[in-house]
């Protein structure tokens, strides 16, 4: 019977599983800001090295030092600090509209969103 039992639980919790995480979607908490906040402030300094390394290929070695460690890197550094503790401070309010733990940051990468072209509005389209 505690066979049966097992077997029957290990059939159904993936399936019940699988459907909270599609039916509940994640919503950012204050645990999500604060860890947010405290990466940004004590990775702030990878910036540096990151601005530098884009560059090197398409600007050069001396420019990229110049350009990307020294100007680029530090100002990139001292706002993610600040966005960093920003963060932190405000992490048991919500900050933005509706009431959200979001970051204020932009995502580092494209959305892969693509505008229909035309447009479906054909009457103002020129």
């Amino acid at each position: 019977m505690k066979r049966i039992l097992a077997l029957a639980i290990l059939l159904v919790a993936p399936q019940i599983m699988a459907h909270a995480d599609i039916s509940m979607p994640v919503r950012d908490t204050f645990y999500d800001k604060l860890g947010r906040g405290i990466a940004d402030v004590a990775f702030s300094s990878s910036e540096m090295l990151d601005s530098q390394y884009g560059m090197i290929e398409t600007e050069g070695g001396t420019t990229a030092f110049c350009k990307g460690l020294l100007v680029q890197g530090t100002s990139r550094m001292v706002m993610d600090i600040g966005q960093g503790v920003f963060e932190i401070v405000t992490s048991p309010f919500p900050t933005q509209n509706f009431h959200s733990y979001r970051s204020q940051k932009l995502p580092p990468y494209d959305s892969m969103v693509v505008n229909a072209y035309p447009p479906a509005d054909l009457k103002n389209w020129y």
